[in-house]
């Protein structure tokens, strides 16, 4: 029988988010798995072929970085009582190339994120993030309807 001691939850701070909380604290007790909090946040790719100088960017992306540290804080500490996670972290880049590599390196047995509801056309042209991690995370993704 697989056990689940690690479980990792990527937010992107919407109500699709707060809508993961409930299942993952009832996993995270269910089997007294320590829970894991990821946010992955936009790289320098997102502005490929923009002329921008390199000072500015990394003046740009150090405050991204500090203001998602603290949106974390604020999100653990307004929604997330009693069950704190174990480790927040921030990963820069491709959403799902971020989590999943994130849950390689954490030994992650299960990974629990939001449908964002996103339309059936919507979703066969762009793809969808729980859909991708589904489709390449080496551990099983619980997806919560949102």
């Amino acid at each position: 029988m697989a056990t689940i001691s690690r479980i990792l939850l990527p937010i992107d701070f919407t109500e699709c988010s707060i809508a993961t909380l409930g299942h993952a604290r009832l996993m995270a007790e269910t089997f007294k798995a320590d829970l894991y909090l990821f946010y992955a946040m936009p790289g320098a790719e997102q502005y490929e072929g923009l002329a921008m100088d390199i000072d500015w960017f990394a003046t740009y992306h150090r405050q991204l970085k500090y203001e998602a540290e603290q949106a974390l804080d604020n999100f653990v500490a307004k929604h997330m009582q009693g069950f704190e996670p174990v480790e927040k972290a921030i990963g820069v880049g491709d959403v799902v190339d971020e989590v999943i590599g994130y849950a390689r390196r954490k030994k992650i047995d299960l990974i629990i994120t939001a449908s964002h509801g996103c339309h059936r056309a919507e979703s066969r042209i762009y793809g969808s993030i729980a859909q991708s991690l589904c489709g390449n995370a080496a551990c099983p993704v619980m997806i919560v309807h949102s």
